[in-house]
């Protein structure tokens, strides 16, 4: 090995703190041996046993961090519907309750959408839901 090096080797052991403790690695075997069992000492049936309850819980923590994640803190926006008038348009009704700052046109479109319209042909007396926008 080169004199000046900062190579370390994993294989050999530090010789210089003798006294000191040698940190405990953590291992399946060793969290076995700690909850009283060992891997010779299990078959077959209760290793299937304790990997089914490591992915059952290990599931559970994921589980519920999904359903938090997807959880929606915003209010339900209201639908606001409109009784058709003798005389209205789309264009109109548009007019009438789209926002300052939309076109019309994309507000005559939504209102066709939302109702399931394919033309621009309404009637008295019809109940239209409103985009939001």
């Amino acid at each position: 090995m080169p004199k000046y090096t900062t190579y370390k080797s994993i294989y050999e052991m530090d010789t210089s703190h003798h006294d000191s403790q040698v940190e405990p690695v953590f291992s399946v075997s060793s969290l076995l041996h700690k909850l009283g069992l060992s891997k010779e000492r299990m078959n077959r049936t209760q290793v299937a046993r304790f990997r089914l309850l490591l992915f059952v819980v290990i599931g559970l923590f994921a589980g519920t961090g999904v359903v938090h994640a997807f959880q929606n803190d915003k209010v339900a926006v209201e639908t606001k519907r409109v009784i058709v008038s003798p005389g209205d348009t789309l264009w109109s009704i548009a007019e009438s309750y789209k926002p300052a700052d939309a076109d019309t046109r994309i507000f005559v479109r939504g209102i066709q959408q939302k109702n399931g319209l394919n033309s621009s042909e309404i009637h008295a007396g019809d109940e239209l839901i409103l985009p939001n926008f």
